[in-house]
């Protein structure tokens, strides 16, 4: 307990001690011996004494009535001094005695509670109580005096200010503790200025309500200006900046006061310029800390205090942009944030003013997900608690605000979860969560109306039953209703056919559903024809072209959606399995295929609903090289827009649609099927039509059929095509790319693919220069060559994206492949020059980010891919990790070639933006050194893994065994470590930067090279080369050698000044490595790598050397690994010697024959 000492600067000891016998300071006197009258002072201490005693604190109901009694009781005392001094009540000098004494022992008893917390030793529950007590009572006496009361605002300034002071204290108890008692205060201050609401009912119409409730509107703002508006402005001063404060808590309670400041109550006061600009601060530092809060719970405080639905019209604007960003927050990585936000959501926004269509979708979009089940039932929640209901339970009305033709997947959610839920909702022991939260808003009566008006019958077709709505509608509703009036289709609206495709697809008995809403199919394929003729009517009529073309998209969208919904219907009911709707159905689809007037949206929903209604493919298939037949034959299109070469057009895209869906409908049983061959006549002349939209559409779905034809027909027919107009300079680059892309999946298929054609000698003969022959024969590995140099950006991109998918999979070695793909990668101005290329760049690039990334041929999407591929392909085996090290030497050669007869400027800003060549090398070394440490973790891995497993078959062996062999365990392990530190000093694992270095000292030794190379370009090689930091005694000597050799030659190769310091600060970390020119003993050839298949001069070693040589050839298990390799410019050489034991990697020569020098 809180004890109130007469000095407000002395703490007692039983302060201290929280000694709740401790007094107020006074002497104890007999219960009999007359005292004189309390003054006001010890008055409020008695209240607050007996009220802390009580344990009443939490409750603020029962701290008003205190104050109200404590406020009754000094106004009586008042008036007793008065009396008995004979002076008037009016006097203002009593007054202004009074309020001070009443201020001083009102900020005396907060002063004592603030001292108790700040000296108590105990936990916080031995104090919380009486705290609590003491500052609900001291908002409640200061704040809930009327506005009217001046002096009254004397004491509740006092004590905002008080408590404001202790808002900055370094205890964070006490920030905590005074930011609720400003929130106290805000809280009595706005509903204390709310008019009391009378509980009888009142007569009179509705215009008058709503003039009682603007009057009592117009009050309540009266009663909160005044001094209680200083007050709010004071406290919301004081608030915010704690609500950034450094403690998690402090914010807490800082942004729980916060809350009656936004209340519809206080919004009114948003007229007052200083409280609009205080507010309008807090919620831009609330919206900050709505998203960046650290603290989950403190962000989910804030998605429930948030204003969200304005106020008033001029406000409107203003506080509807706090609702995106609740939205937001259902993304949010924490569960309670996402619950908080959708709360918000349900409590506080209407959902037919406040949201508009988008946000509607994307909240459910976000919520209904099965990742989180507490955010899927909190968004049911939502959705039927507070959408649904705002309908009247009208699921279609529900459904049209959602918009289901732009919004259909979303759309389909719902609807499924509004089936559900009313089709469970009366059961007691459901346990889906979502419908728990919904029975609990629901009384009887509304569950009983939601299940009845989601569960009533529907059908197709209008009925008299359904004109009628039972659901009781306002007077006011006088335009929806004109709308009805009105509709855009006479029988059937988007959301009814969506609903009711829902309703056929989660029935549990399908006969009887189907039958109330389909009929029969008859019915159904009635209703779609005349739909479809209404749409084709709709093209063909005079006023077409004098529409608008968002009501022309609008009507078109809305007839296809119907058409499709009808045709899912139809394809999900059984009774297609009825004989007799089954061959009505099919000719229905047949006739509508074989008409070019139908549009292209319903093409593959009446392909799919085809292949469903047959048995057997061989008959679909069958099916379809008869509509094929009648598209051909088909002269009844007709248009004042497209003429005949048009009309040609439009027939040769509408089979394409039709073979592309059958080809991705059919199983892989029916390859080489002999009505497949028919199906190549009719689509060679889209392939070779002088339209190039056509020509690639064609080309796609010629891949599609590649895929069910054997590899002698693709091999012998397709790829001859294919190479040709993939290689044809004279195409278009987006048909280029189809057929390169088509070749891929086949070369992943056929391994025959790769290889050149036997017809090439044919060819050479029979004209030789033509360049068509010349481009159908040449191996597919070059043509991916010269599109890789390609001057189109598009084509680049294709063939980038094709080589990586070649290469991952292991159909493709070749290390000037990954050479290209690294100058890809490190270019810069690829996307501008992309987009410069395209000339609807507009639909290619502007989209959202994720939809670029997913278009074939996007520069984004490449290097996406790119940074993914070469650590990938590095680690893969140990062969690709070889040649991405042995990518540095074509490297260097393509960049040369690209800077040569370029100006020097021109030159290096080329390098900078496009060909950054240190970056490269540096890149290609971390990378090889990421695998290679990759691969001796997993090696360790497997060590450790089969020794664990050899242990545990020793040990079951039993002891005896254990025994019997740990010596010659150990006498194997000793010759093992033996023969590893024999090996250590002979055999290392060559390093990247070693290798990068031989490279490039190769490079520049090359007297071609320095020749036709930049000087510039020159100097930034020399300039990787001195930076470069070698191991020298981690390292083979051989190869070290190697590298000493061409450093010499590439020093005397160039006179370039800044390019020869540089080479020598290379040459002098190599002068202690031994020249096998100036040794004196015998000296053997070495053999060299036969990688490359040429009779090279080997490499000269002594004598004392050639045993150590052709053992580490013959024994490649044992060898020594330097697993931290250095890269290129990097600051220290590794000078450690960690070897590991017991790997399978090749031997160092092995290693440095990838970058094979010959020195001469």
């Amino acid at each position: 307990m809180v004890s109130f000492a007469n000095d407000d600067a002395e703490i007692t000891a039983a302060e201290k001690n929280n000694d709740p016998t401790a007094g107020t300071g006074d002497e104890a006197t007999p219960e009999h011996e007359s005292q004189p009258p309390q003054s006001i002072g010890d008055m409020i201490h008695s209240h607050f004494d007996s009220f802390q005693h009580d344990g009443n604190g939490s409750a603020s109901s029962s701290a008003t009535r205190v104050a109200a009694a404590l406020r009754s009781d000094i106004l009586s005392a008042t008036l007793l001094m008065n009396v008995n001094d004979d002076v008037d009540d009016d006097t203002p000098p009593s007054a202004d005695v009074n309020n001070e004494e009443t201020t001083t022992a009102i900020l005396h008893c907060i002063d004592s509670a603030f001292a108790c917390i700040a000296t108590s030793t105990s936990k916080k529950e031995s104090w919380t109580e009486s705290i609590t007590s003491i500052l609900e009572l001291a908002a409640a006496f200061s704040c809930t005096a009327a506005a009217k009361d001046e002096n009254a605002g004397v004491v509740a300034r006092a004590v905002i200010a008080r408590a404001a002071e202790f808002s900055v204290a370094e205890k964070d108890v006490i920030r905590t503790e005074s930011c609720r008692l400003i929130g106290l205060c805000v809280g009595h201050l706005v509903e204390g200025g709310r008019p009391a609401a009378s509980i009888l009912k009142k007569k009179g119409s509705s215009k008058k309500k709503k003039q009682v409730a603007v009057a009592s509107n117009n009050g309540s703002a009266a009663d909160l200006s005044g001094w209680k508006t200083e007050c709010l402005v004071l406290a919301a001063t004081a608030l915010l900046p704690r609500v950034t404060d450094k403690i998690a808590k402090v914010r807490s309670a800082s942004i729980s006061a916060c809350a009656s400041l936004f209340s519809n109550d206080a919004a009114k006061l948003q007229k007052e310029e200083e409280f609009a600009e205080i507010s309008n601060s807090l919620q831009s530092t609330l919206l900050w800390i709505l998203a960046n809060d650290s603290s989950a719970a403190n962000r989910a405080l804030v998605a429930q205090i948030l204003p969200t639905s304005a106020t008033s019209t001029e406000e409107e604007e203003e506080e509807e942009n706090n609702i995106p960003a609740i939205i937001e927050r259902i993304k949010d990585v924490d569960v309670k944030v996402r619950e908080a936000a959708l709360d918000s959501l349900r409590d506080n926004v209407h959902f037919e003013e406040h949201l508009t269509e988008d946000q509607r979708v994307e909240i459910l979009r976000m919520g209904l997900t099965k990742r989180c089940p507490a955010t899927y039932a909190k968004t049911v929640e939502l959705l039927c608690c507070n959408w649904l209901k705002a309908t009247k339970f009208d699921p279609i009305l529900l459904l049209d605000h959602l918009n289901p033709v732009l919004n259909e997947t979303v759309c389909e959610q719902a609807a499924q979860v509004l089936l559900r839920v009313a089709s469970t909702i009366e059961c007691e022991t459901c346990g889906e969560k979502g419908v728990q939260l919904v029975q609990k808003h629901f009384g009887g009566p509304e569950i009983r109306s939601m299940r009845e008006l989601v569960l009533r019958k529907r059908s197709i077709v209008p009925t008299p039953v359904e004109k009628d709505d039972d659901v009781e509608k306002d007077a006011d509703d006088e335009e929806d209703n004109e709308k009805e009036d009105t509709p855009s289709s006479p029988s059937l609206s988007p959301s009814l056919a969506l609903f009711l495709r829902i309703k056929c697809d989660l029935s549990t008995n399908k006969s009887s559903t189907i039958s109330e809403i389909i009929t029969d199919i008859p019915t159904l394929c009635n209703l779609l024809n005349s739909h479809i003729e209404t749409l084709i009517e709709f093209n063909n009529s005079d006023d077409y072209d004098e529409l608008d073309e968002d009501d022309i998209a609008a009507f078109e969208d809305d007839q296809n959606f119907l058409c499709l919904q009808l045709i899912y219907m139809a394809k999900s009911s059984e009774v297609l399995e009825e004989e007799g709707s089954r061959r009505h159905f099919l000719s229905i689809m047949r006739r509508v295929l074989a008409r070019l007037a139908t549009p292209d949206d319903l093409v593959e929903a009446c392909v799919k609903a085809m292949a469903a209604a047959h048995d057997k493919e061989s008959q679909f298939l069958q099916t379809i090289s008869e509509i094929l037949v009648d598209v051909e034959d088909d002269d009844t299109f007709h248009s004042n827009v497209h003429d005949e070469k048009a009309i040609v057009i439009v027939r040769q895209m509408r089979i394409i649609a039709i073979l592309s869906i059958v080809l991705e409908s059919i199983s892989a049983q029916m390859v080489s099927h002999p009505i497949l061959d028919g199906f190549f006549q009719h689509l060679s002349p889209a392939i070779t039509s002088k339209n190039a939209i056509v020509r690639e559409h064609g080309v796609i779905c010629l891949s599609k059929f590649c895929l069910l034809s054997d590899e002698e027909k693709v091999m012998a027919e397709f790829k001859p095509l294919l190479m040709t107009i993939a290689g044809s300079v004279e195409e278009r680059v987006e048909v280029r790319a189809q057929a390169a892309l088509a070749l891929c999946d086949l070369a992943l298929i056929h391994e025959k693919m790769l290889v050149a054609s036997d017809d090439s000698n044919d060819d050479e003969e029979s004209g030789g220069a033509d360049t068509v022959p010349a481009t159908s024969s040449i191996p597919f590995k070059d043509m991916l060559l010269e599109m890789l140099g390609h001057a189109k950006p598009g084509i680049v991109i294709i063939a980038a994206e094709i080589t990586a998918k070649l290469l991952l999979a292991g159909r493709l070695h070749d290390p000037t492949l990954i050479a290209h793909l690294l100058l890809i990668y490190f270019d810069t101005t690829l996307i501008s020059t992309a987009i410069a290329e395209y000339e609807e760049e507009d639909d290619i690039f502007n989209d959202d980010s994720a939809e670029v990334v997913k278009q074939v041929g996007s520069p984004v999407r490449l290097q996406q891919l790119l940074s993914i591929f070469f650590p990938t392909y590095s680690m893969s085996s140990l062969d690709a990790n070889d040649d991405m090290m042995s990518s540095v030497g074509p490297l260097l050669t393509i960049v040369n070639e690209k800077l040569s007869g370029m100006k020097q400027a021109d030159g290096k800003a080329m390098m900078v933006q496009k060909w950054p060549i240190a970056k490269m090398v540096e890149y290609v070394c971390y990378t090889v050194d990421l695998a290679d440490k990759k691969k001796n973790e997993e090696s360790e891995k497997k060590a450790v893994k089969e020794n664990k497993k050899e242990v545990v078959e020793t040990v079951n062996d039993g002891e005896s065994t254990i025994e019997n062999t740990e010596d010659h365990v150990e006498e194997a392990e000793n010759d093992e470590k033996a023969d590893v530190d024999a090996a250590d000093d002979d055999v290392v694992e060559a390093s990247s930067t070693l290798l990068a270095s031989i490279e490039i000292a190769e490079f520049l030794s090359e007297e071609g090279g320095c020749d036709t190379a930049p000087t510039f370009y020159i100097r930034a090689l020399a300039k990787i080369l001195g930076s470069a930091s070698i191991d020298i005694d981690a390292e083979d000597r051989a190869v070290l050698r190697r590298l000493k050799s061409n450093v010499s030659e590439a020093e005397y190769a160039n006179d370039d000044g800044p390019t020869v310091k540089s080479i020598k600060k290379l040459a002098k970390l190599l002068v202690d490595v031994e020249d096998h020119s100036e040794e004196e003993e015998e000296i053997v050839p070495v053999e060299n790598d036969a990688n490359d298949g040429e009779d090279n001069d080997g490499d000269e070693v002594p004598k004392e050397e050639e045993d150590t040589a052709l053992n580490d050839a013959n024994n490649d298990s044992t060898e020594k690994e330097n697993p931290t390799r250095p890269s290129v410019g990097s600051i220290k050489s590794s000078m450690k010697k960690n070897g590991a034991e017991g790997d399978d990697r090749r031997t160092s020569f092995n290693r440095a024959s990838l970058a094979d020098v010959n020195c001469y």
